[in-house]
């Protein structure tokens, strides 16, 4: 799954809360929540793949933020299937 699709899945009432400038700080907390605990934890994979699509809905989003949150949603999958 890619972002773009992740992106048209979004509701627009419901936009991304971060912005450019904490983007990054975003896309690695969920790298380490994920590395560490993986979707497994306290929340589920559900709320973990929302969080990775709203980080997704960020406007302005550079290539290389869109590479990584790419490979969180494929983890995330990886890990259903494992399941």
């Amino acid at each position: 799954m890619n972002l773009t699709r992740i992106q048209r899945d979004i509701d627009p009432i419901d936009p991304s809360p971060y912005a450019t400038h904490n983007v990054d700080a975003a896309i690695a907390h969920l790298e380490r929540v994920l590395s560490a605990e993986g979707a497994n934890s306290l929340f589920g994979q559900t709320h973990w793949r929302t969080r990775v699509r709203q980080v997704g809905a960020t406007r302005g989003l550079h290539r290389d933020q869109r590479m990584r949150l790419d490979r969180l949603m494929q983890r995330l999958s990886d890990e259903r299937v494992a399941a």
